[in-house]
């Protein structure tokens, strides 16, 4: 009933409209004869648009025209009795409103039509909050070699790890979206699916004074437009390798793109308004850790106990020249197709498919000589989508998407599938004394020796094996830290979330001040987990009872009391050696999984109004969550069982869930060449989902020898309160500032607590709950430089603090932790310049203080440099027994420099050949990526590893120890070079 509820809810809402992440702009403006007196009704029109995008001016000369796909754009503007005026390469940008005051002549003037070049003016009147938009244009010099390299040169974005932190919030409070429609991963938080950014079109960072219609964000949103294809057709093939000169990290990356009409021989405007685009790209790498996957501790470590053979992955691999075919440690791939047709100049439909692959054999020091059957990831993303696009008028605007996107995780030991990790080995004879033992039947991968798989062709096993011995001693010693050879990663997890979203918006501008936009978007989450950890273990119980179940009886035993050969004492039940196996791989491990379809949803309602001389963006969200009556969890015999709230928890569950956030944003000229922008955001974001659903329930506790997680579903919504202030200021013609301060407090951060069964204190469990807290501020200053005299640029300056009780998903025994520290990602200080040089075509420059033309055109080169302070860490004390102050010390600066050279040759008209080298790392600078906490170094752990009797050192410890602790993680990769070239038609 209460289901049926909600379904309704959603349908009458629903007909009023949804919501969907921006992927237009608009131009407005006013046109004014060349006395500037108003021209009234005149059009204005998008030169060379099929269907033809235009609007008429009203009796005062203003107008606006919405709903303009991304793109640069010329303008002409005609009138009876007036010369046409046309502007060439006005820029639309992503939700921004471009403004373009016009100018005509009348007829009677004796001259041609008025050409003028559009210019993006430095500052943007119309910016309420803080957000950089990012061209493709400007995106195909970049020293950069990835989306997220280039969203962490914005200021107040910083990368730590590999993950993205904006303003000093965690990386799962990032959001990102592909025209408009959400690829985050809304159960675990991990990483979006990403897309090529040959396919992008625009991309726009938002950091602070989101608007109402983008929600379950707290710091940042990432919103990719990507290309349509054109009338006729277009692409490139594009080549890149980094180990023509060196081995590097043997990274090969191949890309293409090709767009134009669907219909390419119909004589008609349909071959225009029928076109697609499609772009994919594989990269194929063995990482900075390339030459540590060939292991030999032979050779590495001294005086072993056992020879152990060399592994070299890299031998049978087959390869073309310089280069590998075979797939290599780390691969990626991933594709994008998209179809539009444009019905008429008001109705556009749309259809994408996108995918994006990854398989990795990553690299962990201290499984360096075990990396055989070390982990194997493989995930794999799916978006289809539908949009409808409908320009009722030309202030009027309707648009309806769906998208249906799914993530699969799949991990695993390599080499190992989890159907086969016990193999039945039909030579084996029967032994009454081992019927219960897990290698009855079995050649099995067995935890007490060590994790070795138990098979005589290995060549060893042993239970210390995996030793060393020093000069004059027989005493064998561990190797330090290092898993033994043989080990395999001992998890297997198959995840699954599929979601489906439908979202519309409704936009309209109602006259000159306000534009109005209401939405409403509905989505569907289907999550399936299915995970298996330590499978070598056995529960022995669980085996018996599977037995009794479902075990075949092959004999019965009769066991006779010794002293009386006649008399029966007992009787010992054998299985066939199929039920036996049977029996081991539904009793081995400890599996976790459970099914889940919750309901999420969100409408809002906003007005942007903007007057003479100050616009405001007011609105309010309202975001909800349905969590149903129940769940499925997963069971030890693979079945599913349907587990109800009143089984998790005590407490009223709050099944249905409405969070309220109210939006402000107020931008004010003060001056034609000042901007001051005030936004307030209270924003919520709802719990992940793994925090919600688990395998584990309290009485779960009753049964379990060790600590288990339950989920909560009276999770409260995590809350962001954020005040900002900004500055906008064109210092000269071609220079711009923008200087933004922000505050924010941050509330409900997931955390877990200890609860005691009331009946009995011996029963104990780990419960998620709402009670971590954080805050942020700081200071964002940016400075720009438009392209002039060959010359573009900016640099950037975050001065920042990320505080909060906890860094990440603790378990306390304690109620809260009231002392607030720096959190891991917190980067006091950080700076970022982007420096271009660029000869545009047939363009001359004269080197300085000479009289030489430089030889070449159409040329740029790219300078990146980036710099910060140094992450904190936790100090223990002298006798490494004790942590010191939490994140009370800090780790060095780190400080990085890209350097990318772009040549274009032209073929023709509209073909190029662009050549490109690029160089990461310039000074070869290695970073410290973490410490030890006692000494604050990478490679020095100050643990005394001298004998404790006569603090002698031998030389075999110390060698076999400094092999470990030298971790390659601990510094970033040296300097690379790279090499690519494409070709453009």
């Amino acid at each position: 009933m209460e289901r049926r509820v909600v379904f309704t809810i959603v349908f009458l809402i629903f007909s009023i409209g949804m919501i969907f992440a921006q992927t237009t702009g608009r131009l407005a403006g006013r046109v004014r004869d060349t006395d500037g007196k108003p021209v009234p009704y005149a059009n204005v029109i998008l030169a060379d648009t099929n269907p033809v995008l235009g609007v008429m001016a009203k009796e005062d000369g203003t107008y606006i025209l919405i709903n303009i796909p991304v793109g640069s754009y010329d303008v002409v503007c005609q009138h009876i009795g007036y010369k046409p005026s046309r502007y060439n390469g006005q820029r639309i940008n992503v939700n921004e409103t471009a403004t373009l005051n016009i100018v005509i002549a009348r007829d009677a003037v004796e001259i041609e039509g008025l050409v003028f070049t559009a210019r993006k003016d430095p500052i943007d009147p119309g910016k309420t909050g803080t957000s950089k938009t990012i061209t493709q244009e400007a995106m195909e010099n970049f020293a950069v070699d990835n989306l997220e390299g280039i969203i962490a040169l914005q200021a107040g974005a910083v990368q730590v790890g590999g993950d993205l932190h904006i303003r000093g919030g965690r990386s799962n409070e990032v959001v990102y979206t592909i025209d408009g429609m959400s690829v985050s991963d809304p159960v675990d938080g991990g990483t979006a699916m990403t897309i090529d950014r040959n396919a992008v079109a625009d991309m726009v960072v938002m950091t602070g004074g989101f608007t109402a219609e983008y929600g379950n964000a707290q710091s940042g949103i990432v919103n990719i437009v990507t290309r349509d294809g054109g009338c006729v057709y277009s692409g490139s093939v594009e080549a890149i390798s980094d180990h023509l000169i060196t081995k590097a990290s043997n990274s090969d990356e191949l890309k293409m793109t090709l767009g134009g009409p669907v219909l390419p021989f119909i004589q008609s405007d349909l071959k225009c308004r029928f076109t697609f685009f499609i772009n994919a790209a594989a990269l194929w790498h063995d990482s900075r850790y390339r030459d540590f996957y060939i292991s030999d501790p032979n050779e590495d470590l001294v005086n072993l106990v056992t020879r152990y053979p060399r592994k070299n992955p890299y031998l049978d691999r087959d390869s073309f020249w310089i280069f590998d075919t075979e797939e290599r440690n780390f691969n990626t791939y991933n594709a994008n197709v998209k179809l539009t047709y444009k019905h008429n100049p008001r109705q556009t439909v749309s259809f994408a498919y996108r995918t994006d692959i990854s398989r990795m054999n990553p690299y962990a020091h201290a499984w360096r000589y075990a990396l055989e059957h070390y982990a194997f990831v493989e995930e794999n993303m799916d978006q289809y989508m539908f949009t409808y696009d409908h320009l009722i008028n030309p202030q009027m605007n309707v648009k309806v998407k769906g998208s249906w996107f799914r993530k699969d995780r799949n991990e695993g030991p390599n080499g190992i599938d989890r159907n086969d990790f016990y193999k039945l080995d039909p030579t084996y004879e029967y032994s009454a004394d081992n019927y219960v033992s897990h290698r009855d039947g079995i050649w099995a991968l067995d935890s007490s020796q060590n994790g070795v798989i138990d098979d005589p062709s290995f060549g060893y096993v042993g239970s210390n094996y995996w030793a060393y011995r020093v000069y004059g001693s027989d005493r064998e010693r561990s190797i330090p830290g290092f898993t033994p050879p043989g080990s395999y990663w001992s998890r297997f997890i198959d995840d699954r979330t599929t979601t489906m979203t439908l979202r519309t918006d409704f936009e309209y501008q109602l006259d000159m001040i306000n534009n109005i936009k209401t939405g409403f978007e509905i989505t569907h989450h289907e999550i399936v987990k299915d995970r298996l950890f330590n499978p070598q273990r056995e529960d022995m119980l669980r085996l018996e009872r599977y037995l009794e179940k479902h075990g075949v009886v092959e004999d019965v035993i009769k066991i006779y009391d010794t002293d009386d050969p006649d008399l029966v004492v007992d009787s010992l039940i054998v299985y066939t050696q199929q039920s036996r196996y049977d029996a081991i791989k539904e009793s081995s491990g400890r599996t976790d999984g459970y099914k889940a379809t919750p309901l999420q949803g969100a409408y809002y309602l906003q007005d942007r109004l903007q007057f003479e001389g100050m616009i405001a963006n007011i609105g309010m969200r309202f975001d909800f969550w349905y969590l149903g009556d129940d769940y499925l969890i997963r069971q030890e015999d693979g079945s599913y069982e349907r587990v109800g709230w009143e089984e998790i928890t005590e407490e009223k569950v709050k099944k249905f869930r409405v969070m309220v956030s109210p939006r402000v944003g107020v931008s004010h000229p003060i001056s034609d060449k000042a901007v001051i922008h005030f936004a307030y955001n209270y924003q919520n974001q709802i719990p992940q989902m793994q925090y919600i659903f688990t395998t584990a329930t309290p009485i779960d506790a009753v049964l379990s020898q060790e600590s288990i997680d339950v989920g909560n579903p009276n999770l409260e919504p995590q809350i962001t309160v954020t005040y900002e202030v900004g500055l906008q200021r064109q210092l000269a013609e071609d220079y711009m500032m923008d200087i933004t301060a922000y505050y924010k407090n941050i509330y409900n951060y997931v955390s877990l607590k200890e609860m005691i069964d009331p009946e009995d204190d011996n029963i104990k469990w780990y419960q998620y709950i709402s009670n971590d807290y954080g805050s942020a501020r700081g200071v964002d200053i940016t400075l720009q430089r438009m392209l002039s005299n060959f010359i573009a640029g900016s640099v950037s300056y975050s001065f920042a603090w990320a505080q909060g009780n906890h860094s990440g998903l603790t378990r306390s025994d304690e109620t809260k932790n009231l002392r607030e520290f720096a959190l891991d990602w917190d980067t006091r200080h950080s700076a970022n310049l982007n420096l271009e040089f660029r000869i545009g075509r047939d363009e001359e420059w004269w080197v300085p203080f000479t009289d030489y033309i430089f030889p070449l055109d159409d040329l740029s080169i790219n300078l990146i440099y980036s710099i910060s302070s140094g992450l904190p860490y936790t100090p223990v004390n002298e006798e490494g027994t004790q942590a010191l102050d939490t994140n009370s010390r800090s780790m060095p600066h780190t400080s990085s420099a890209n350097l990318r050279l772009t040549k274009n040759i032209r073929l023709g008209q509209k073909q190029n050949i662009r050549l490109f080298g690029s160089v990461n790392n310039l000074f070869d600078k290695r970073n410290v990526n973490w410490v030890y906490p006692k000494t604050g170094k990478p490679d020095d752990t100050g643990e005394d590893i001298s004998e404790p009797n006569s603090n002698y050192t031998f030389d075999e410890v110390r060698h076999n120890y400094t092999q470990y602790i030298k971790d390659p993680s601990a510094y970033s990769s040296g300097r690379t070079y790279s090499f690519g070239i494409s070709y453009n038609w």
